[in-house]
């Protein structure tokens, strides 16, 4: 995802001092009943793998179809604790603006492909959970699958049947969270 102006102004040195408390109040609204979106691309063999490990941990993900804003708008509409995703990068970058607009921030990206992930955490609570997808190695979707659907269960990414073949373009995974 990249730094917009409107970004840049929101966060400021409020959002600063905020980023500790990020974490915590997702998984407190996790914890009391809120749900966690969860969103991938139907053309990535890492988006299936990853809807797959959530449906395996008990959440299904909602393929990006259509107008992606639409899309996007429906789904924070009804403010999840945490949005993940394995989408192309052009469909994160709309969910996220989308998001960003509704209150949420960017909390982890995770690029990757067949061999495994490279992880960038943007905020310092989550810095396990990219640790812990560039960890599981060619499974990393299914482990952030699994984490995202569980965010406090434990994480035992199993391969999936639906397509181990590389993806052709870059699957990006991203999270996105409420601001503090």
């Amino acid at each position: 995802m990249k730094l917009t102006r409107r970004n840049l102004i929101a966060g400021g040195v409020a959002g600063a001092l905020a980023v500790p408390t990020v974490a915590a109040l997702a998984r407190w609204r996790w914890q009391h009943g809120s749900h966690t979106g969860l969103v991938h691309d139907t053309g990535l063999a890492a988006g299936n793998r990853f809807a797959a490990a959530g449906a395996a941990a008990g959440r299904p993900s909602m393929a990006v179809e259509g107008d992606v804003i639409r899309f996007a708008r429906a789904l924070v509409d009804t403010r999840p604790a945490l949005i993940a995703g394995v989408t192309r990068h052009a469909d994160a970058l709309l969910i996220g603006e989308v998001a960003a607009e509704a209150g949420y921030m960017l909390a982890a990206e995770l690029t990757g492909d067949a061999q495994g992930c490279a992880g960038n955490s943007c905020d310092a609570g989550f810095i396990a959970l990219t640790r812990m997808a560039v960890g599981a190695g060619a499974l990393w979707a299914e482990a952030f699958g699994a984490w995202a659907a569980n965010p406090q269960g434990a994480i035992q990414p199993q391969p999936q049947d639906n397509g181990w073949f590389a993806d052709k373009g870059l699957a990006l995974g991203w999270l996105l969270v409420p601001r503090g």
